[in-house]
């Protein structure tokens, strides 16, 4: 930030009453009044999650998992990898993604002005596997920040239940701000409860929360998108990305360069069509404990 940035950003306009974390901002109260939402921020501050009840219709379930399953047969080099990139793709994905109660809790937990992290639909079939415990901001090293910084909405589209591979949570683990250790993520079955829905409930639990999943073992399928969201400070301010596509610049910069611009990070590697690079998501989330 440069001095005129800072004189700038030294006088604001108005006064703001600072929010602290799990605060709940006068501007938003209003909207939680709304939309009936108070036991969802209290939960959320007590248990690291919730789950908000009737968020979406059915309907819009019924063609988020149309759209799910369709565009996931797209996906390279494994359909079974699920939906990818799916913000901007479907009118029924926008309309997911800008649901009141979504937006409002969005807010509460990750502040004003947050941004689109992630949107993946994931298909899980009958003999699926779960997944170990873990935070979604997996790549910040503890101890976590005060506030939060990410949020996870999971709606199921057909509803879920444990034996139908539902997400399993562990309540309050949000407040120990770090990463599960090995043996805790081994342990998920004694520590942590699955979350059941029905179609238009969509779970959510904030960045710090270990959460994992059980496997599936009834006939059909979980059809889940999973939306983030995140806290504005978490991007960059000036992007540099077009100096990733010069390649005589990047040829002849200083070593380092390149990591500065994020070349070897698992952000943008997404496309359409493909899913992540995972050997940069594993490479990014071992170095960012560090």
């Amino acid at each position: 930030m440069s001095e005129s940035d800072t004189a700038t950003a030294d006088a604001p306009t108005e006064e703001l009453a600072p929010v602290g974390p799990f605060d709940v901002s006068d501007e938003l109260r209003p909207r939680i009044d709304e939309l009936g939402l108070w036991d969802v921020v209290e939960q959320m501050k007590e248990e690291g999650y919730a789950v908000i009840r009737n968020a979406g219709s059915p309907e819009l379930m019924a063609d988020l998992r149309e759209v799910i399953h369709s565009l996931a047969k797209l996906t390279k080099p494994d359909p079974a990898r699920g939906a990818v990139k799916l913000l901007g793709r479907d009118h029924s994905v926008d309309l997911v993604a800008t649901l009141p109660k979504v937006m409002a809790i969005a807010e509460f937990s990750v502040g004003k002005g947050f941004r689109a992290g992630r949107f993946h639909g994931s298909i899980k079939n009958e003999g699926g596997e779960g997944l170990g415990l873990h935070s979604d901001q997996n790549w910040i090293p503890a101890p976590f920040p005060e506030h939060n910084l990410l949020i996870t909405f999971c709606f199921a589209c057909e509803g879920m239940t444990e034996e139908g591979g539902a997400t399993r949570v562990v309540p309050r683990s949000h407040l120990l701000r770090r990463h599960p250790t090995a043996a805790e993520i081994a342990d998920i079955e004694s520590q942590s409860i699955a979350i059941e829905t029905e179609p238009g409930d969509v779970a959510v639990w904030d960045g710090a929360t270990w959460h994992g999943s059980g496997p599936r073992s009834i006939p059909g399928t979980r059809t889940m998108l999973h939306a983030t969201y995140q806290r504005l400070y978490t991007q960059t301010i000036d992007d540099f990305s077009y100096l990733l596509d010069d390649e005589e610049y990047l040829a002849n910069a200083p070593e380092g360069i390149k990591g500065l611009l994020g070349a070897d990070l698992f952000f943008g590697t997404s496309t359409l069509t493909t899913d992540i690079d995972m050997e940069k998501f594993a490479a990014a989330s071992a170095a960012s404990k560090l």
